[in-house]
């Protein structure tokens, strides 16, 4: 039972996190979750083939290529042949979008620093201290799962 408890407990906060970066950090009305995702991935990747990307990201091809037309129709990506084997595109992000990326993680950060305002400031700091040793573990876990829905394609 203390185990099952331990999870809920811990599946509650992991979806009350998702509700407060959706719902009040990361409101996107230019971009979708999936276009961060790609934009987030190239930024730090560089320049990636289209087909390791739809795996990273975990949708379909025609899905990634239709996202990828529309983020070069803004100006956030470009394609190009692959030096190594003309018949797969790599894309890779523009400096409009490392611009777009670095505005909103700075409106990002804003937002979350006026919501921690509402926190006392014993609250703030054991925020702070549990985010410290959470945050890489949750790293991890985001890895694992990106992982294993790739080898589940």
């Amino acid at each position: 039972m203390a185990a099952d408890d331990g999870i809920e407990r811990l599946a509650e906060a992991v979806r009350q996190s998702a509700l407060l970066a959706t719902r009040h950090l990361l409101n996107r009305e230019e971009l979708s979750v999936s276009a961060m995702e790609v934009l987030h991935t190239l930024s730090v990747e560089g320049p990636t083939r289209l087909t390791v990307l739809t795996e990273a990201i975990s949708i379909s091809q025609p899905a990634m290529t239709q996202l990828i037309q529309r983020l070069e129709r803004r100006e956030l990506v470009t394609r190009a042949a692959d030096p190594d084997d003309g018949r797969a595109t790599i894309v890779a992000v523009t400096d409009h979008a490392r611009y777009l990326l670095n505005r909103l993680r700075i409106e990002d950060n804003g937002k979350l620093e006026f919501l921690l305002s509402t926190l006392t400031a014993s609250d703030q700091e054991a925020l702070r201290l549990a985010l410290y040793v959470a945050g890489p573990i949750i790293e991890q876990l985001n890895a694992n799962a990106a992982r294993l829905a790739r080898a589940s394609t």
